[in-house]
């Protein structure tokens, strides 16, 4: 049998309080990510796939060395919107379920 390899890792953000669109979250995340490892930490590849209607969950898709990094930046920040991990996968379908069901 053989196991497929992601080339991305998904990650489920609950977010408090909402942004005011995509682009001011992925600026949200990469201020945590400048200020918990400078500059460099800064450049992770961090996409916006999905933000709910009600502003309050979003997914973000990332490489997977990236992941921990931006989960942990996230964790650790001052900046608002505060982002809380929920759950994280390198399978998408896998946090469609937790993102629609809540």
């Amino acid at each position: 049998m053989t196991t497929l390899q992601s080339s991305y890792h998904y990650i489920l953000f609950q977010i408090s309080p909402k942004p005011t669109d995509e682009l001011a979250l992925r600026k949200s995340i990469q201020d945590a990510l400048s200020e918990s490892f400078g500059q460099t930490g800064a450049s992770a590849y961090v996409d916006i796939l999905w933000l709910n209607e009600q502003g309050d969950k979003s997914i973000v898709r990332t490489r997977p060395e990236d992941a921990p990094k931006i989960m942990s930046a996230a964790a650790t920040s001052a900046t608002s919107p505060r982002l809380s991990t929920l759950k994280d996968s390198s399978i998408l379908t896998s946090l469609l379920s937790e993102s629609t069901s809540q």
